[in-house]
């Protein structure tokens, strides 16, 4: 069989999507550390974060060497088992869902995502403590002066009512 007939006329129509990125499961973040750890990795060009189903996926957008600029494998005989097994019934050209429920692009988009998964207090005090001013805010709380009590008018504050009169008060 040559080249030519083993290439799916599919593959021409959408550019060779399949080979222009590659992703990945990732664990689903449940802290504000892990958060960051997703902010550290969309900051690097390229990567996008998804999630479908419930599930949560990194994508790396970078297109493999081995295609040419004219959409084919430059090394088809000896391409590696996952590209060998792939098929165009549910490719990114002719059909499956790719409709995230949740497509993050930018590392705001991450953290106000994290702010409202897990709280925005929550959130605001873990990044506070990250930029150190957590403990800036705490020693400004601890060395304040005390609040002043209210000034002793010299009133008697448990005086017996309708005495006063009574007793020339």
């Amino acid at each position: 069989m040559s080249e030519d007939e083993a290439i799916d006329p599919m593959c021409s129509q959408c550019q060779s999507k399949c080979c222009r990125y590659f992703c990945f499961e990732i664990d689903k973040p449940d802290s504000f550390e892990e958060f960051e750890n997703l902010r550290w990795f969309i900051l690097h060009e390229g990567i996008t974060i998804h999630v479908d189903e419930g599930d949560w996926f990194m994508s790396v957008n970078n297109k493999c060497k081995w295609l040419a600029d004219d959409g084919r494998c430059i090394n088809y005989e000896n391409r590696p088992m996952i590209c060998r097994g792939y098929t165009t019934e549910n490719c990114d050209a002719t059909g499956g869902d790719y409709e995230y429920d949740e497509l993050f692009e930018t590392a705001d988009q991450i953290a106000e995502y994290a702010r409202k998964k897990l709280g925005r207090k929550k959130y605001e005090k873990a990044l506070a403590k990250l930029r150190g001013e957590s403990s800036t805010k705490t020693s400004t709380k601890e060395h304040r002066p005390p609040k002043p009590k209210k000034k002793d008018t010299g009133k008697i504050k448990d005086k017996p009512k309708g005495k006063d009169k009574a007793e020339g008060r």
